[in-house]
Formats: C-alpha cells, structure tokens, sequence
C-alpha cells in the first residue's frame, strides 16, 4: 500500500509543476501587486486591499479564486 502512496503523490506532484503560479496579495488573492519604495525594502503593496508586506502567495488560478471569494465574503460580514 504504501507503494500507491508514493505513486499517488508524484503524481500530484507532477501535475502541480505544469501550472502556472502568480504572486497574489495574501489577504485578498489579486495579483495587482507592486514593489513598495522602489523595492529596495522587499515590500510588496496591493492595489486592491492595500496591505503592505514580504509574504505573497505564488497560487494558481482555483486558489487566487479561494483567497477572493473569502475575502469577499469577509467584508460582506463585516458591513
């Protein structure tokens, strides 16, 4: 059994290379992101949310969509 494991996750493994990854804002998923203060700080602004920040997510598409729609959801809840 343990053999179909290994064979199962190299296979996910594989298939996750193929796709694209984009740095998307951590907060709300977009990937409208640019270097605060010229990137000399490694800082990264979103022009969606505005956060400020090193952390990004390299994400591909489904997962841009997930980050988006909670953060969606989360300012609903909070109107």
């Amino acid at each position: 059994m343990e053999d179909n494991n290994d064979i199962e996750l190299a296979d996910v493994q594989e298939s996750d290379e193929d796709e694209e990854l984009i740095e998307v804002c951590p907060v709300c998923g977009s990937p409208e992101l640019y270097y605060e203060a010229g990137g000399t700080e490694g800082l990264y602004h979103c022009k969606y949310c505005g956060y400020i920040g090193a952390f990004v997510i390299d994400a591909n598409l489904e997962m841009m969509k997930l980050i988006r729609d909670e953060y969606e959801s989360k300012a609903r809840v909070s109107e």
